[in-house]
C-alpha cells in the first residue's frame, strides 16, 4: 500500500519523466509543449482522483481502538 507521500512522489517522477523524454527528443513548438503538459499533468491528476487508500480491515480497527 502506498501512503500519500509516496503517490505524490510517483505523480511527481512521472511529471519529470515525460517533461524530461520531450527536452531529449527535441520539442521546441509552443503547442507541441501545451501538449507534453497536458500528457505530464492530466493523468496523475485522474489516478490521484481515484486511487483511494483500501478500508481498513476489522484487525487493524480493532488494534487501532485498543491503543
Amino acid at each position: 500500500m502506498f501512503s500519500e507521500n509516496r503517490k505524490t512522489l510517483l505523480f511527481a517522477a512521472w511529471a519529470i519523466a515525460v517533461f524530461l523524454t520531450a527536452l531529449v527528443i527535441g520539442i521546441t513548438s509552443i503547442p507541441y509543449w501545451m501538449v507534453v503538459a497536458c500528457v505530464a499533468f492530466v493523468p496523475p491528476v485522474v489516478a490521484r482522483t481515484f486511487w483511494h487508500a483500501p478500508e481498513p480491515t476489522i484487525s487493524e480497527t480493532i488494534n487501532d481502538a485498543r491503543r
